[in-house]
């Protein structure tokens, strides 16, 4: 074998640089499963989110900038309901007229809200660790189908 500039066997070489980017190649691809869509939340997550936080849990100081630990948990709970919200409003309008159909002539906008959250508080724990956005897009298809796929 001819060596190469640092006095290596070439193939020596070429092996180590195989495998330094067959296992770069292996970190990455770990690391991208463990940041698989970490922007997604599972329907628990969402309702969690809705949900009352227990003031007890909120960490609040004398020095904070709200006046006590229950207003501090009231300021979660209103900034949680609006983040869920814009979750639902995304989802609903990504998937409106793909998925499902919304008529003006059979619901409000705000029923829509009302008819996911109502849902997604009903479901069971085993359905709640699935996708949020996939169940908010079922309860939608549920309560409006598009004509093609509508029930006589």
């Amino acid at each position: 074998m001819k060596p190469d500039r640092v006095g290596c066997p070439s193939k020596v070489t070429r092996c180590a640089l195989t495998g330094l980017l067959v296992l770069l190649s292996l970190v990455e691809s770990a690391n991208a499963q463990r940041a698989i869509r970490p922007w997604r939340l599972t329907g628990a997550q969402l309702v969690q989110r809705l949900g009352n936080v227990d003031p007890s849990t909120v960490p609040w100081s004398a020095q904070s900038s709200l006046p006590s630990r229950a207003l501090a948990a009231q300021w979660i709970d209103a900034n949680n309901g609006h983040f869920v919200l814009g979750y639902f409003q995304a989802v609903r309008d990504l998937t409106e007229g793909k998925s499902w159909c919304w008529s003006p002539v059979e619901t409000k906008p705000d029923e829509m809200w009302d008819a996911v959250r109502i849902r997604l508080q009903r479901m069971t724990d085993a359905q709640l660790k699935r996708d949020g956005a996939d169940l908010i897009v079922e309860v939608l298809q549920e309560r409006w189908p598009c004509a093609s796929r509508r029930k006589p």
